[in-house]
């Protein structure tokens, strides 16, 4: 009975997949020029935007507080929407405080960009691209279409389990959905680089601006690889990934512009320069300051220094150290019980699941403290992990977490310590010293070099490629007298 029913529980599936797509219905997208099927009303992406971007703003470190540069960038990012069609969508343009250089684009015309990608930007011209291939997303309704997609591949993998009586089945056809919407992803990035392209030149901008931002970003992800030990490239796999490889993008950008470029080409770097001058360049103290081996935090009022050889940076809200092969710091902050002794804080809170060994009840600096160990296994193997909890106010914990391969454990369980035991309160002249880094905007004097003029940003390594990355030059290209250049200061 169940095998003579099975041919018709397909039949029944394959309508009630088509049936709803056509409830869905397909239109011509006018921005993308083919059929597109959304199962979203263009009211609904409002709502979404509407909904939604509070939250990404949030995410995000909120709104950058820089009028002057607000306004710049909604002045290039109307002339781009201007140029999109017939008008419908109000579009409002934003500036977020993070150092994380990236865009953002919500249905409803939310389009967002990092202050960490206005430093990258070296005009005018690369700015409008980067906003044109945001406002393309919303243009092609790539947010809706990502839905239907999903929405449909949720159901016609929920339909064909039922007409197959088979779980194993449905799971496999799931997988293969997902990888099916994770490939259409990097179709819909090409698509919104083509089409911003051609915004791009309608507003009377360079075309080819979209592709050199694209090789300026791939400058800096070689350099961010290289100080952090890691291969050119990133190591970034290109399978499966959402985006397609920036060098991929550049090429077919150059291709796209050669066919889309207008008459006008506007560039204007001075201009965008002078913008940003001021911007401020990395972390912006809501978290601390890292500054070579030392994590300062001037909110909590402390400070502590990694052992030699170890690269700090944050993520999210902490701080994760690499070196010497594959060892590893984690530190964070977090809220806890005033009344909750700093023992039982790491035995019943903190590793509450985890059986310790060696628990010492200590002081680091007339702080409260606790240590111990644990030996667990990882996807990379056997790890050996030294944890210290440290109270430096009553409803505060610092939390260090040291991580070692065994073979490691001995030779670098002497350095953590030391590192653990550095944890000291900031003096109030430390406090005031510690403020954000800053581009700083200048002209190139006559007999200034790419050498000299990297020598007066505050990096111990990498200086001159991290001065190249951050002005778009390129490998032993010149310095001309009067050129604007961007800088990193104190």
């Amino acid at each position: 009975m169940i095998r003579a029913d099975k041919p018709r529980r397909r039949l029944v599936a394959a309508a009630l997949i088509a049936t709803t797509i056509a409830m869905a219905g397909c239109a011509i997208n006018p921005a993308s020029g083919r059929q597109q099927l959304s199962l979203l009303s263009p009211q609904d992406e409002v709502a979404i935007g509407a909904r939604e971007f509070p939250k990404l703003v949030d995410e995000f470190g909120g709104v950058y507080d820089d009028p002057r540069l607000a306004a710049y960038v909604d002045r290039v990012g109307q002339s781009v929407a201007a140029v999109t069609g017939p008008p419908g969508t109000a579009y409002s343009f934003t500036v977020l405080d993070s150092d994380l250089p990236n865009a953002f684009a919500l249905p409803g015309g939310y389009v967002a960009v990092t202050r960490g990608l206005l430093a990258l930007v070296n005009d005018e011209a690369e700015l409008a691209g980067v906003l044109a291939h945001e406002v393309a997303h919303v243009t092609a309704r790539h947010t809706a279409e990502r839905y239907s997609r999903s929405t449909l591949a949720q159901l016609g993998v929920g339909v064909l389990g039922a007409a197959t009586g088979s779980s194993e089945l449905a799971e496999l056809a799931g997988t293969g959905a997902q990888i099916y919407l994770l490939g259409y992803s990097r179709d819909q990035e090409s698509e919104a680089d083509a089409i911003g392209i051609r915004y791009l030149a309608a507003a009377g901008y360079d075309a080819y601006a979209m592709a050199s931002f694209l090789d300026q970003l791939d400058r800096y992800g070689q350099v961010t690889a290289l100080m952090e030990g890691q291969p050119a490239d990133g190591g970034r796999p290109d399978f499966l990934s959402t985006h397609p490889q920036t060098a991929d993008r550049t090429r077919q950008a150059m291709a796209l512009a050669r066919r889309s470029a207008g008459p006008q080409s506007i560039r204007d770097r001075d201009g965008y320069l002078a913008t940003i001058d001021g911007l401020v360049w990395g972390e912006g103290g809501a978290n601390g300051f890292i500054r070579g081996q030392i994590f300062a935090s001037p909110v909590d009022g402390f400070v502590w220094q990694a052992p030699p050889g170890f690269t700090l940076r944050h993520s999210g809200g902490r701080v994760l150290a690499t070196g010497d092969g594959d060892a590893r710091m984690l530190f964070d902050t977090v809220s806890s019980d005033p009344q909750l002794p700093i023992g039982p804080y790491l035995t019943d809170v903190w590793a509450r699941n985890i059986s310790l060994e060696s628990l010492e009840s200590l002081e680091i600096r007339r702080y409260p403290a606790a240590t111990a160990v644990t030996r667990l296994p990882t996807g990379d193997g056997v790890r050996d992990i030294r944890i210290f909890a440290i109270k430096p106010a009553p409803d505060r914990v610092s939390r260090f977490m040291f991580v070692t391969r065994p073979d490691q454990t001995e030779r670098l369980a002497p350095q953590f310590q030391r590192a653990a035991y550095s944890f000291r309160p900031m003096t109030p002249a430390e406090r005031s010293a510690y403020r954000p880094r800053r581009i700083d905007v200048i002209p190139v004097a006559v007999g200034e070099t790419v050498a000299s003029l990297a020598r007066r940003m505050p990096f111990d390594s990498h200086a001159e490629e991290r001065f190249r990355a951050l002005n778009g030059l390129d490998p032993g290209a010149p310095l001309r007298p009067g050129q604007w250049v961007k800088l990193i200061v104190d």
